[in-house]
């Protein structure tokens, strides 16, 4: 008996010092919850809202900013010769593909003529 009542005693003394400590605080205000930061990659900032878990851009800043029409127009002209010599090397690339497929096909059909009479191996012949 004098057990149960120690651990009686134990047990609201627990609750008690539980019920002491005050819960922890929860944001309440907007501020708590928003973070403001400079995109890494572009440069614009970033508000993130940990509450909702959503990301807008706040102010963009445009990186091209100083410059006037003609430096816009240089470096659209620059980077479509860029582009447009890329693609034509993809071209000349897929043209020399193309031609060397050609061949090995025409070397192939070469074989086979001098060779009528030998049929090619059959892969699920040899098992």
């Amino acid at each position: 008996m004098a057990q149960a009542a120690a651990e009686d005693t134990l047990a609201s003394a627990r609750r008690r010092t539980f019920d002491a400590v005050p819960p922890p605080e929860l944001p309440t205000t907007m501020a708590d919850s928003l973070f403001t930061f400079p995109c890494p990659c572009c440069g614009k900032l970033v508000e993130v809202d940990t509450r909702s878990g959503k990301a807008r851009a706040v102010r963009p800043q445009d990186k091209l900013g100083a410059k006037n029409l003609d430096q816009l127009f240089a470096a659209q002209t620059k980077e479509q010769q860029r582009l447009g010599n890329l693609f034509d090397q993809a071209a000349e690339d897929q043209r020399r593909e193309r031609e060397r497929l050609e061949q090995q096909l025409q070397r192939a059909k070469q074989d086979a003529q001098k060779h009528p009479q030998e049929r090619p191996r059959n892969p699920f012949d040899l098992e």
